[in-house]
C-alpha cells in the first residue's frame, strides 16, 4: 500500500529542508547539553574515585557520539539525495502537465472546427434539398 503525498512545491521543499535543519540543530543542542552534564558527572566521579587520569570512558563516549553523528550525517545526505530526486520528478511532471494542457487546447480548437464544419454541412444539405425540390417542381411543370 503506497502512501500518496500531495505534490510538493518549492515552498514545501524549503519548509521540509528548514524543518530538517531545525531538527538537526535541536538534536545537536540536546546532545551538547547531555554531554556537558555527563562530563561534569564523569569528572566528579573520577575525582571522587581518585583516578582523574582515567579518560577511557570519555574516549568511548566520544567515539559513540562521533558514530552517532556520522550516522545522522549519512541519513541527512540520503534525505538530500531523495529530495533532489523528488525535485527532478516534480519538474518532469510539470513538463508533462504543460504538454497535457497543450493537447487540451488543441482538442478544444479541433472540436470548435468540427462544430463549424457540421453547421456548414447542414447548411449545404438544406441548399441541396431546396435545389432538389425546385428541380422536382420544374420537372413536374415541364411534363404537364
Amino acid at each position: 500500500m503506497a502512501i500518496e503525498w500531495p505534490p510538493m512545491t518549492r515552498n514545501h521543499e524549503a519548509l521540509l529542508l528548514g524543518g530538517l535543519i531545525i531538527l538537526l540543530i535541536v538534536v545537536m543542542l540536546v546532545v551538547v547539553v547531555f554531554s556537558i552534564r555527563r562530563r561534569r558527572q564523569g569528572a566528579e566521579s573520577l575525582v571522587a574515585s581518585g583516578h582523574p587520569e582515567d579518560i577511557a570512558p570519555w574516549v568511548l563516549e566520544g567515539q559513540r557520539l562521533f558514530n552517532l553523528w556520522q550516522e545522522r550525517i549519512e541519513r541527512l545526505n540520503e534525505l538530500k539525495s531523495r529530495l533532489s530526486g523528488m525535485a527532478q520528478e516534480i519538474e518532469q511532471l510539470r513538463a508533462e502537465i504543460g504538454h497535457i494542457d497543450e493537447m487540451r487546447a488543441q482538442i478544444t480548437r479541433l472540436s470548435d472546427e468540427s462544430e463549424r464544419c457540421r453547421v456548414e454541412r447542414d447548411h449545404l444539405r438544406e441548399v441541396l434539398a431546396r435545389i432538389a425540390s425546385l428541380a422536382h417542381e420544374a420537372s413536374a411543370k415541364s411534363s404537364e
